[in-house]
């Protein structure tokens, strides 16, 4: 027979809980302590880490060596002013933001500018740099369609849309009513040389896009990619050997030091800029030989397409400049890999003296020789001022019915003779 539990009366329920409750109580307080520690204590813990790896961040920036995609650039008022004379120092910051901004990938170049709209920086889904005055894409039959190729310097970093030299030929064009109208389109891009200029080109012309003339702006990345390696081409190859599953935590100033700090202690220590040898003659060789292979494919493939070619030989800081006049940077030495234009130029100007360049070659490496002015906005891209004049030579070149010219110190000519001009070159060029 069994029996029923007996009832849970108030008075049992108030007899257990003089018993229970205490201990509950004291059990629960000692969690809600060691909980706030805790809670309080990790709070702490990612504040400081946050402030640690701020700290660590603004050390890194002001220590980071120049690559080159972001040459060395200075925010002390006194340069701003020398580099942008009458800006205001937010819009020159925001002007640098929007020149420094994260490449996409581009099958065959490997990389391109991203479509962007900004103030000063405007990029087309096209793959062009806007110009003042821009013409509209796809390029029109009855204007000069003139594709500008080059790197940083050709693309106006650190200068806005309407200050590059392409937007300068666009206005020089447009100042002179050439007829038919000139229509420039700025291809070049940031850390390009000849051998992605050369594909580029390719790329352009497979698609149909034929101009009338292509202007490559070459010399500064000749050498600072001596090696005919494109930017990126470390990461590439890594990825291909498997040795790029890096952790996302690589990218933390933190685990940043820590790496460099394992470097520094471990036997086998990277190379350091000081003991790179930028006049190595190999190397210098190597590069000019690359560069007047790649311009004999270019002229091959413009000549099929009856497509005339202008190369400009750019000025560089360090040749045939004063740097006493640079606003940044006052001797050969600190420019690291920048500077090994300044070796590589005489073996160019032996080929020029030689005859060897080509009647198609503007040679503008000495057109600073006698300035005594800042030229550059930073230690190698050109101030607004050079720019236009640089544009108001290759302008000058095109105009040129004579293709024989290959100084830049000529006046240009009086007379519009451009579409004239350049139907002799690609007549020559067949024959």
């Amino acid at each position: 027979m069994s029996s029923t539990p007996p009832a849970d009366t108030t008075e049992s329920k108030t007899i257990r809980s003089r018993h229970v409750g205490p201990v509950a109580a004291k059990s629960l307080g000692k969690f809600q302590r060691w909980y706030t520690v805790a809670a309080v204590g990790l709070l702490n813990s990612i504040l400081i880490l946050l402030l640690l790896n701020l700290v660590l961040y603004a050390i890194m920036r002001a220590r980071r060596p120049p690559s080159p995609e972001a040459p060395q650039i200075s925010f002390d008022p006194e340069r701003l002013h020398k580099a942008y004379p009458g800006w205001r120092e937010d819009d020159v910051k925001t002007l640098l933001l929007e020149t420094l901004r994260e490449k996409e990938y581009e099958p065959f170049t490997g990389f391109r500018e991203r479509p962007f709209q900004g103030r000063f920086v405007n990029i087309d889904a096209a793959g062009f740099r806007v110009s003042k005055g821009q013409a509209p894409w796809p390029p029109r039959s009855d204007a000069i369609n003139v594709f500008v190729f080059g790197g940083s310097t050709a693309f106006g970093a650190s200068l806005p849309d309407d200050e590059t030299i392409a937007s300068y030929l666009q206005e020089s064009a447009a100042a002179d009513h050439a007829s038919p109208p000139l229509a420039v389109y700025n291809f070049a891009r940031p850390a390009y040389f000849s051998s992605q200029e050369l594909i580029l080109f390719e790329q352009l012309l497979r698609l149909g896009f034929v101009p009338q003339v292509a202007v490559f702006i070459d010399g500064l990345n000749e050498f600072i990619f001596a090696d005919g390696q494109p930017l990126f081409t470390d990461r590439l190859r890594n990825f291909m050997a498997g040795k790029s599953g890096s952790s996302p935590l690589d990218s933390v100033p933190m685990v940043r030091a820590a790496h460099w700090l394992t470097q520094r202690w471990s036997k086998i220590k990277p190379q350091s800029p000081e003991t790179v040898n930028y006049d190595d003659p190999l190397l210098l060789q190597g590069a000019v030989d690359r560069w007047m292979s790649n311009k004999r494919m270019i002229e091959l493939i413009a000549n099929g397409f009856g497509v005339r070619t202008v190369f400009a030989w750019q000025p560089v800081p360090t040749y045939k400049y004063d740097l006493r006049y640079h606003f940044f940077l006052h001797s050969s030495t600190e420019f690291a890999a920048y500077g090994r234009s300044g070796y590589g130029y005489p073996l160019m100007e032996n080929l020029r003296a030689g005859g060897k360049l080509g009647s198609n070659v503007l040679w503008l490496a000495d057109m600073q020789q006698d300035k005594h002015d800042n030229l550059y906005v930073d230690s190698i891209h050109y101030n607004a001022a050079f720019s236009k004049e640089i544009a108001a030579q290759i302008y000058g070149f095109l105009r040129n019915p004579s293709p024989h010219a290959v100084s830049g110190n000529k006046r240009p000519p009086q007379h519009n003779e451009l579409a004239q001009s350049s139907r002799q070159q690609v007549s020559e060029g067949r024959q």
